[in-house]
């Protein structure tokens, strides 16, 4: 009996954990979306998301070169200038600018 148990609490968990990655996939598809028709958001998602990784203290972080274009980074040279900002704010014990 306690075997059925056990199989049932792992078909729920199953059960479960599909209807999750079905919502996910349901959100990830409205934000594809929403992306299309508004190239600004996806700019400023992307630049969130670059900003986000930097803030963790992430030693490195690969962006492909096209992605640095389309944010208008300049390269290497926008890349550095934002990690040393970054690592100068954190250093300083203050939260990083536009960290809300």
């Amino acid at each position: 009996m306690s075997m059925q148990a056990q199989a049932e609490r792992e078909r729920q968990a199953r059960v479960i954990l599909g209807d999750s990655e079905r919502q996910v996939a349901e959100k990830f598809g409205e934000a594809a979306k929403t992306y299309e028709n508004n190239p600004t958001a996806l700019h400023l998602r992307a630049m969130n998301m670059l900003y986000e990784g930097l803030k963790t203290n992430s030693t490195i972080v690969i962006v492909p070169s096209s992605a640095l274009e389309t944010m208008q980074l300049g390269g290497l040279a926008g890349m550095t200038a934002l990690s040393m900002r970054l690592s100068e704010e954190m250093k300083k014990g203050k939260e990083p600018a536009n960290a809300k």
